[in-house]
């Protein structure tokens, strides 16, 4: 597996970062690109690293939100083939409560939907991609307790509905050695996510799990600050 890191909230010397997620891997003789960040500043990264979207054999989008939907123009600029793979949830609209009535939009860019609509593949829950690659959605109950927490909503028929994270997704590769997880954000929960993946793949041990893990506000923490014990408390799992 070769994997690589194509935008992130972070700069090194000539890859400028930016609030979003986009990653390229290599798995069992195929190319896979998970989200594109918040625009197509992704892209040049790939350029400067010799990854060629046009290559890319299938993409998927984590979740529904802007910073990892952003840069879908110029990935169908360059690859006019693939579908990109996601929930059925991801339709629906979604804002951060700000305060009161005012809400933002997060969600994937306006128009971006319609506009591919041949070029998104909705996917309702588990899905077996083949070559040891699988979708894999939250099964944990009671996880808009923590959409409420961190302020996380959907537009449903035009009322608010607190976000339960059915957009999101995670995709596991199997590897010989085991399995490797992407979930970019983890909205749901590292914690709950790992314990999905087990309950899917018993057997199989897990060697990584890449992406954000979004701990503030989702526990009830409205600070980045954690205590030793509740770090001790997720990393045990």
């Amino acid at each position: 597996m070769r994997l690589q890191i194509l935008v992130e909230n972070t700069s090194m010397g000539e890859f400028t970062g930016e609030h979003g997620l986009s990653v390229y891997v290599e798995h069992a003789g195929k190319k896979y690109l998970i989200d594109t960040g918040a625009t197509g500043l992704y892209s040049e990264n790939a350029k400067k690293l010799d990854v060629d979207l046009s290559e890319i054999d299938a993409a998927f989008l984590s979740h529904a939100h802007y910073d990892h939907s952003g840069g879908y123009n110029e990935f169908f600029a360059a690859n006019g083939k693939v579908k990109v793979y996601l929930q059925s949830a991801a339709k629906i609209k979604q804002y951060f409560k700000i305060a009161g009535p005012i809400k933002k939009y997060i969600g994937i860019p306006e128009g971006i939907l319609e506009r591919y609509v041949d070029r998104f593949e909705y996917v309702d829950g588990y899905k077996d991609m083949g070559d040891g690659v699988y979708i894999l959605p939250h099964t944990t109950p009671g996880l808009s307790k923590r959409g409420q927490h961190a302020h996380m909503y959907g537009m449903i028929n035009g009322k608010p509905v607190v976000d339960d994270f059915a957009h999101e997704q995670t995709v596991v590769f199997e590897e010989e050695d085991g399995l490797y997880c992407f979930n970019s954000c983890s909205h749901g929960g590292v914690d709950n996510i790992i314990e999905e993946v087990k309950q899917v793949f018993p057997n199989k041990p897990i060697k990584a799990f890449i992406g954000g893990f979004h701990m503030m506000g989702t526990l009830g923490v409205k600070t980045c600050s954690f205590s030793e014990e509740e770090v001790k408390q997720v990393a045990s799992k």
